[in-house]
């Protein structure tokens, strides 16, 4: 999972432990999409941009 550069929400809940309707909500207030890319109806996570993301914020 470390190469992949798009995460599942799954995926990412386990990998930075945000639990999963946490992680929705946050998809929902990315107005930019930066940090995420929607494939149809299936989300999926921008891994850098996230990372630099969760990086900055001091509270989800």
């Amino acid at each position: 999972m470390q190469e992949k550069y798009l995460l599942s929400i799954k995926e990412t809940s386990d990998l930075f432990g945000i639990g999963q309707h946490r992680l929705r909500e946050l998809v929902r207030d990315d107005y930019e999409c930066k940090y995420h890319l929607m494939i149809g109806r299936v989300i999926r996570i921008k891994r850098e941009p996230f990372e630099k993301f969760i990086s900055k914020v001091e509270q989800i």
